[in-house]
């Protein structure tokens, strides 16, 4: 019943498809479909979506939130088309589908709520980039199509391959199944492909040759002989002529393909040129009806010029340096038949359904920016552009044309008949690749690295063709899995990144470990060379002019060339639009990549049209770029450069420059207030302080004096307050109060919240010492609630002056709020007194207890450092006495010395152990009722809020065992109690929890212990155990310890030495954060305790099965998944 629903309309399926149909619909194999253009793939695909649906349908209701279904496609135009399709097939099933690319961003909220994400393979690459922060989404995908995978040789393969990767090992390390459906023309070696894409050959791999072609292709092949550069155009201009009018005279429609953007005007002009020189124009005409005229009315509003003149005489152009809303217009048109002839790029060839009888190739050499020369057209563009020739819905055969040079033809022709196997194109971007790998946790060494590699389709091909990469038989042979020649290749990348700080490689134990520069890189898909001009170039007293020179340079722009024609209006544009220096000038790329920006910024107007579509190019490359920077920079902690970075990123988002007036931002206000505002120089302080109609009277115009005000009263602004409290003499805490004063309207600021970016700046060192982004919610807003942010930032003596806050809105122009910290009055905590110096002595034999029954409970034969040090205070004095000392260091064996005092010196007396846990109390007691009551013959009791013992059991007791809260209640009717007035000493364990939220109760119990005693007049003996304490000497003097009792050991005098590592880990968010760092702590185990127990601490119950699910799923990818399982299966 699903699939009737989305097939609503159709009789039956088409031979490939009925071919297909029981493995697509009914099964969950990968699979790899290579059909010639137009046998109705999509449908393939279609089948493959329904099948993931019916698997998450339970009681006929579809459970949406279940799955997602990916759809790659390789370009924004397709991404466009198939969105469109899929959304219409799938409605009647409730299914949303969304297109996620460079022109159509989601929020998060969209993409949870989307079952089908149609994308590109740059997009997905970064989504799935993001460190597991979005999982939830990667995670949820369940079928991933790849439409034309035969694009894997071009030069967006080795994303292709990344992406593929990726899967594919989450498939293994999640153990969750991901379907995988390739789609692509006929190519040759399709068994690589379908080894690639991890596709059982004898089930999923289905191979269609051109018999198969729902409509027979006629191929025509047509070489020009002249030399002569200029004849040659001219020759293949008439040739491309003659061919497009007789098709047009036969009534059918042509797409005519160029190899550049400027050369579709050019042909366009001539074509229509010599149609009105011969006279033949009136047949190239559209039929003047009503739908004609609303088309004709659609063309004018079009702010391409081109356009506008072409269309009336039935010709058009297409290119991807349109603008969107053009390239679906051209579309548009052409489909319902108001465009007889189309110029176009390749671009339109990749899958862009629309119907051409005709397609006419002019000319086969196509420009190289990274070579910077001619090429010819690959072979797999041929045949794309000729797929596109005869549609199976219009005609009954199509036509193909191909005008080359006549020493080109005999490569066309044995190409077009015998096919060349595609390779892989990974290695170029290797380095890319691999960053973000690293920066995304997913490969830690070199060993992941290699094995990484082998997922790529550059394996499958390096393996099948070794010549052509570098790698010689003889290498083969010695090395047929090809692991050296991996190792090497990860190797030298990874020295690569390290020598550009991307990440940090430790060549001796092969692990990689991300950086903040790489993590950035990784993220904001910044290029490895991009990343090497920026260490060069980039400082942290660059000016606004010099960032913008900077980001020109990047490699990101390296195919904008300077073309003659544009030399001039280059120069008008410097000289109008461009407000800071453009280095390079119109002659350099760099130059000219400049003043585009400038121009972009300053809304500059622009006639030529590779000037609009460069334009539009860098506008939204640099954005991204700029957008790293200001992450470099604030990681690397300069607060003048990220401020200035942050402001030129909103300078190119908003299009304005900073020193206008921030109204600027609202398109309510016509030019001419903003211009009068600026003249005046009515700054947002002074426009908050002046009533409407005095705003109204400077301006000379009453009425806008109100929208005014409520524009100026809309822009982000926040009042911060901050209270500092020191903590240590070094460190201090900022409780920061936050509060929103401005009015919040939907319509400018959406209806989520205002992010905000906020940093600590020390303006003597110049240097950040803490930054956060946050987010005011729109009803915090609107109920002027403040937010309160509390963070600890470093001090250093002597003291600064003072530290500045500054918040910089993410988004607004013009809203920032500065808060100063004054320490003027700053009176910092006292110094610290040294720690207690370990010192070198004789360990003491347990001979000194001086009785052969103590003796006997120990089985050790000395008292450890520690333990010798403390001896005499602790068994032959009653002094108070506090023992701070690392966790391990035999602090137990210190509480017994202490106990046997009183057994020897007060054998009536009673002794009170208190320990923080119940836990703790039972191990105590287990222990003691065997060494102490068994042994000694002292009476050991418990009491806690589990066990209470009857009066005698107390009463009779020697030792009392027990937690604060219990032993406070006890001790409050002390008076009726003669056991709380036999207490002779009280030993509290874990003393440092005073600071927790426990410790008012052990505060009561001391001071009260102190009141009893002065009331009994017999002293009682405290003894506090901690670990190592910063303040100990505060704590000694609330407990009356003089100088004799007091022992604060550092943290590290252990008896067993311990070797700390601190990784940190970036991420606001507190579960990707622990999702982040599952692997590092599978490598931990791996490096630092492969064979011995381990234990791992996490903060959350929620977080124990998660982590330990992680760490299943890690083994489960190793060669032996059981290695941590140290008994048999059996017993398990």
């Amino acid at each position: 019943q699903v699939g009737q629903l989305a097939f609503k309309g159709m009789k039956r399926l088409n031979r490939i498809q009925s071919i297909v149909f029981e493995t697509a619909y009914n099964t969950n194999e990968n699979m790899l479909i290579c059909a010639p253009t137009g046998a109705g793939k999509t449908n393939i695909a279609m089948l493959t979506i329904l099948h993931e649906i019916r698997q998450h349908v339970q009681h006929g209701v579809i459970k949406k939130d279940e799955f997602k279904i990916v759809y790659v496609a390789p370009m924004k135009a397709l991404a466009a088309e198939m969105t469109n399709y899929f959304s219409k097939r799938l409605e009647p099933l409730g299914i949303t589908v969304k297109e996620l690319t460079g022109d159509m961003q989601l929020s998060k909220g969209e993409i949870l709520r989307t079952q089908m994400l149609v994308t590109t393979p740059e997009k997905w690459d970064v989504v799935t980039r993001k460190s597991v922060g979005d999982v939830a989404l990667s995670q949820l995908v369940k079928l991933l199509i790849l439409d034309e995978v035969h694009l894997l040789h071009e030069d967006r393969g080795p994303v292709l391959e990344s992406i593929v990767a990726r899967t594919l090992r989450q498939v293994e390390s999640t153990q969750s199944m991901i379907r995988i459906l390739g789609l692509s023309a006929t190519l040759p070696n399709y068994l690589d492909v379908a080894t690639f894409l991890h596709v059982n050959p004898y089930i999923g791999l289905f191979y269609f040759d051109g018999r198969f072609r729902p409509v027979p292709l006629g191929q025509t092949f047509i070489g020009i002989k002249t030399t002569n550069k200029v004849q040659q155009l001219n020759h293949m201009d008439e040739v491309c002529y003659e061919s497009v009018l007789k098709q047009i005279m036969a009534g059918h429609q042509v797409m005519v393909f160029v190899h550049a953007r400027n050369a579709t005007v050019r042909t366009a002009m001539a074509l229509q040129e010599k149609a009105k020189n011969s006279g033949h124009i009136c047949h190239f005409l559209s039929p003047h009806g009503s739908e004609y005229r609303q088309a004709e009315k659609q063309v004018q509003r079009s702010r391409n010029k081109q356009l506008r003149e072409l269309f009336p005489d039935g010709f058009s152009i297409h290119h991807a340096g349109m603008l969107r809303q053009d390239r679906s217009l051209v579309e548009n048109l052409f489909s319902s038949g108001h465009i007889k002839v189309l110029v176009c790029t390749a671009t339109l060839a990749w899958g862009v359904n629309l119907p051409a009888h005709a397609v006419v190739i002019k000319g086969t050499q196509i420009y190289a920016a990274k070579r910077g020369s001619f090429v010819d057209l690959g072979i797999l563009d041929v045949m794309q552009i000729f797929g596109r020739a005869g549609r199976p819905q219009f005609d009954k055969f199509g036509e193909g044309i191909i005008i080359t040079t006549h020493d080109k033809l005999s490569h066309y022709l044995t190409l077009l008949t015998q096919q060349n196997p595609i390779e892989s194109q990974f290695l170029e971007s290797l380095a890319d690749n691999l960053n973000a790998e690293i920066a995304l946790g997913t490969v830690t060494n070199v060993e992941e690295a290699v094995k990484w590699i082998s997922y790529t389709y550059l394996y499958v091909r390096m393996r099948a063709n070794p010549l052509v990469y570098g790698i010689s038989h003889k290498a083969y042979q010695m090395d047929p899995g090809l692991e050296k020649h991996r190792e090497q290749l990860v190797i030298e990348v990874g020295r690569k990144l390290d020598k550009a700080r991307m990440i940090r490689f430790e060549e001796r134990t092969g692990f990689f470990s991300s950086t903040d520069l790489g993590r950035t890189a990784s993220h904001y898909y910044i290029k490895y060379n991009t990343i090497e001009t920026f260490n060069e170039l980039f400082d942290a007293h660059k000016t606004e002019g010099d960032i913008l020179a900077i980001v020109s340079k990047a490699e990101e722009f390296e195919q904008i060339k300077v073309r003659e024609e544009e030399i001039e209006e280059l120069d008008t544009l410097l000289n109008d639009f461009c407000e800071l220096p453009a280095p390079g000038g119109v002659e350099n790329n760099y130059g000219k990549i400049n003043i585009l920006l400038q121009t972009y910024i300053s809304r500059g107007e622009m006639d030529s049209f590779s000037l609009i579509s460069d334009s539009a190019y860098v506008a939204q490359n640099a954005a991204r770029i700029v957008r790293a920077l200001f992450e470099i920079a604030l990681r690397k902690r300069w607060p003048a450069m990220t401020y200035r970075l942050l402001n030129l990123s909103k300078v190119i988002d908003k299009r304005l420059w900073g020193w206008v007036s921030p109204l600027r931002q609202f398109s309510v206000l016509p030019p001419s207030v903003l211009s009068r505002l600026e003249e005046k120089n009515l700054t947002i302080d002074k426009l908050k302080d002046m009533r409407k109609d005095e705003i109204g009277h400077m301006l000379h115009h009453v009425k806008i004096g109100l929208k005014v005000k409520q524009c100026v009263h809309q822009i982000p602004s926040i009042i911060m307050e901050a209270t500092i409290q020191p903590i240590t003499r070094t460190v201090l805490r900022v409780r920061l109060n936050i509060a929103p004063d401005f009015t919040w309207n939907d319509q400018v600021h959406g209806s989520v919240g205002e992010p905000w970016w906020i940093w600590v700046e020390d303006p003597t060192n110049d240097h950040i010492y803490h930054s956060e982004y946050f987010i005011i919610q729109k009803k915090q807003v609107i109920t002027k609630e403040p937010q309160l942010l509390v963070f600890t930032i470093p001090i250093f003596e002597p003291l600064p002056s003072q530290y500045y806050i500054r918040a910089v809105s993410d988004r607004w122009l013009g809203a920032e709020a500065v808060c100063i910290i004054n320490f003027q009055h700053l009176i910092l905590p006292e110094r610290h007194p040294p720690h207690t110096e370990l010192l070198d002595l004789q360990p003491l034999p347990i001979t000194a207890l001086g009785r052969r029954e103590y003796e006997v409970l120990y089985k050790f034969t000395h008292f450890n450092p520690i333990q010798t040090q403390i001896f005499h205070t602790l068994y032959h004095t009653d002094c108070n006495v506090l023992l701070g000392a690392p966790t391990g260091s035999g602090k137990t064996v210190a509480a017994e010395l202490a106990i046997f005092r009183v057994f020897n010196k007060y054998p009536t007396s009673k002794a009170v152990y208190i320990a923080p846990l119940k836990a703790l109390v039972r191990e105590r007691i287990e222990d003691w009722k065997v060494r102490i009551e068994e042994k000694l013959g002292k009476k050991v009791v418990e009491l806690t809020g589990d066990v209470t013992p009857d009066m005698r059991a107390i009463a009779q007791a020697d030792l009392i065992v027990t937690t604060p809260e219990k032993w406070d209640g006890v001790s409050r009717s002390w008076q009726n109690r003669s056991y709380v007035q036999k207490v002779a000493i009280l030993i509290i364990d874990e003393i440092h929890l005073l600071g927790d939220e426990r410790g008012p109760v052990l505060e009561v119990i001391v001071s009260r212990t102190n009141f009893i005693s002065s009331h009994t007049e017999k002293p009682v003996r405290v003894v506090g155990l901690s670990t190592a304490l910063a303040n100990a000497r505060d704590l000694a003097d609330w407990l009356n310890i003089n100088q004799m009792g007091l022992f604060n050991f550092r943290p590290s005098v252990r008896p067993v030495p311990l070797e700390v590592h601190i990784q940190g880990f970036p991420g606001q968010h507190y579960c990707p954060r622990m999702a982040s760092m599952n692997k590092p702590a599978f490598q931990a185990i791996r490096s630092h305790s492969p064979a011995k127990p381990v234990l791992i601490f996490v903060s959350s119950r929620r977080q124990t099965r998660l982590t330990a699910l992680d760490l299943i799923a890690f083994l489960a990818t190793e060669d032996d998944p059981k290695q941590w399982l140290k008994m048999d299966e059996r017993e398990v």
